[in-house]
């Protein structure tokens, strides 16, 4: 199948267009322009049947150990590339480990802790819970731009084959490191230990987009072709074969074609459009001697690329750039991002910044010097002011960097629906059927893993159990599907097993079947409910909430 990508300006053009991003901190408004295509690099070039690829695999939760994670849900268009999931609740309780203090941090909830054998175990922080990361998620939308990626630039330009070790990108490769790192960590996206044979093969084996909905036209097209994913693969590389590296370089080149220069300000600057007076009052008070937000959040990407310490948090929680230099000049410096679409964004900084929740709060935070905290801080935020009287303008005019494409998550921005965004969700709490045990406690199932055909990351967990008791995972089968074999149903139920931990409130244990989610199973639906032998439950027996799963 042969795709076509619109066409963009030669190499050259781009280059010099380029320069307006990297001017760094001497950068004023004056020397922003119109946005420029990204520069790939010469080991990867754009390829239309690689951004395909790339696209489906980035909206694929199948690219989870579990199911329940794409890269996307971290990062929708519609909110600016970063988290919606995230509001107002921090996910994630900080060094402290103490929910609603000072230190936590609006992070990203992934997967629960499990073992290599996909096991749920328990977390020191989270516990049986869903995990957090440890920063806000950072936006995708123009991360083709910058020469390093993550909070902390260690995803640098120069990428290696995770497998062999060797240089396979020299310079521009940022895109590439970064985007292999979230399907490995044991917090965003994998079980533990997970290795690239489970990934690599679980691709092979699954059908694109599977958990997904509502596709994008040049996904459903594509598939419509090529059906598979070593069939997408060999469309894009020439042959079947899939490693990290080809799963790398299709990420990194659908993000590369995520272009976000349709904004007001883009047309301003080709002179296609006009600032209202307030938006070009806020375009002189963001370059002003004063605010000063133009000497960081430069150039036509808005940002200069450098990392910072606007004293937000103490060194110790989060030491930043140090980590990856070794440099004390990096404590407490983090990237500073582009402000392209910043408008559509719920939560600001590398902490989500409890306490800032709006523009206005977030001009107000820089009007009083940045933060408190002085170790290492930053001199140019001394004696800036952003008054009052100017944040309206400048608000006004961060508005004209919002490319409406993004915001209505229309191409190339356009993306499924997932799984986890269905409003009935599958499994199904029910609220109904719960027993407690000793001490009142009633033990928790845990049911997140889609019930898909071929899912092979589906389980069915147990937590607050009576530990070292005997408990049962009881199905309810509500109807078979036309002409499934009794017996081959049956194959799938499960059976007793005791739990591990010992006493009241400490029992888990994960059930696993792949008969579960085999073709057979395919529209059975059941009522799944924990039963747990517990001596302080009423006639011996503590039961969980009951939950529906239907298999699809």
């Amino acid at each position: 199948m042969r795709l076509t990508l619109p066409q963009t300006p030669r190499r050259s053009a781009g280059l010099l267009a380029l320069g307006a991003l990297s001017l760094g901190v001497a950068s004023t408004a004056s020397a922003q322009g119109p946005l420029p295509p990204p520069l790939a690099p010469n080991e990867n070039p754009i390829t239309a049947e690689k951004a395909v690829l790339g696209k489906a695999l980035f909206w694929d939760e199948q690219l989870s150990s579990d199911g329940t994670m794409a890269c996307g849900t971290c990062h929708m268009p519609g909110h600016g590339g970063t988290d919606p999931r995230i509001g107002n609740l921090a996910a994630h309780p900080g060094p402290d480990g103490v929910p609603g203090t000072a230190d936590d941090i609006f992070g990203s909830p992934g997967v629960s802790s499990s073992n290599s054998f996909g096991h749920f175990e328990s977390d020191s922080m989270f516990g049986f819970g869903v995990q957090a990361t440890n920063r806000s998620t950072p936006s995708m939308i123009a991360a083709a731009y910058f020469p390093t990626l993550f909070w902390d630039g260690r995803a640098s330009g120069q990428f290696r084959d995770p497998l062999t070790g060797q240089v396979v990108i020299q310079n521009r490769g940022a895109l590439e490191s970064q985007s292999l790192q979230p399907l490995m960590s044991d917090v965003e996206m994998a079980f533990e230990s997970r290795d690239w044979t489970s990934v690599t093969d679980r691709l092979a084996a699954g059908r694109p987009l599977a958990l997904a909905s509502n596709l994008p036209a040049d996904v459903q097209a594509a598939l419509a072709v090529d059906s598979t994913y070593p069939e997408l693969f060999e469309n894009a590389f020439g042959t079947t074969e899939i490693t990290p590296v080809r799963i790398a370089f299709a990420l990194a080149t659908y993000q590369r074609t995520l272009i976000p220069d349709q904004s007001k300000f883009d047309r301003v600057m080709r002179n296609q459009a006009q600032f209202t007076q307030a938006e070009n009052r806020g375009r002189g008070a963001f370059g002003s001697p004063q605010s000063r937000c133009a000497q960081c959040h430069s150039g036509s990407l808005f940002s200069d690329g450098q990392f910072h310490n606007l004293g937000l948090r103490p060194i110790a929680e989060d030491e930043g750039r140090r980590a990856v230099t070794g440099s004390n000049q990096d404590r407490g410096r983090f990237k500073t991002p582009s402000l392209r679409n910043v408008t559509l964004r719920e939560r600001f900084f590398h902490t989500g910044a409890p306490g800032i929740n709006s523009l206005n709060q977030l001009l107000q935070f820089y009007d009083q010097d940045g933060g408190p905290f002085a170790d290492n801080k930053d001199q140019r935020l001394n004696d800036l002011r952003v008054p009052p009287q100017v944040r309206g303008d400048i608000i006004a005019f961060l508005g004209t960097l919002t490319d409406p494409r993004v915001a209505a998550e229309t191409a190339p921005f356009d993306r499924p629906t997932l799984w986890s965004e269905r409003t009935a969700p599958n499994p199904m709490p029910l609220g109904l059927g719960a027993v407690a045990g000793s001490f009142g406690i009633v033990p928790e199932i845990i049911a997140t893993s889609p019930p898909a055909e071929g899912n092979e990351g589906f389980r069915v967990g147990i937590n607050l159990a009576y530990g070292g008791a005997w408990a049962l995972l009881n199905v309810r089968v509500q109807n078979l599907p036309p002409g499934a074999p009794t017996d081959q149903l049956r194959s799938g139920l499960p059976f007793p097993q005791r739990l591990e931990g010992a006493g009241p409130g400490s029992g888990f244990a994960t059930w696993i079947d792949p008969a579960a989610t085999a073709p057979v199973m395919v529209g059975m639906s059941y009522n799944a409910q924990w039963v747990v032998r517990d001596p302080g439950a009423a006639n011996g027996i503590a039961r969980s909430e009951m939950v529906r799963i239907t298999i699809e």
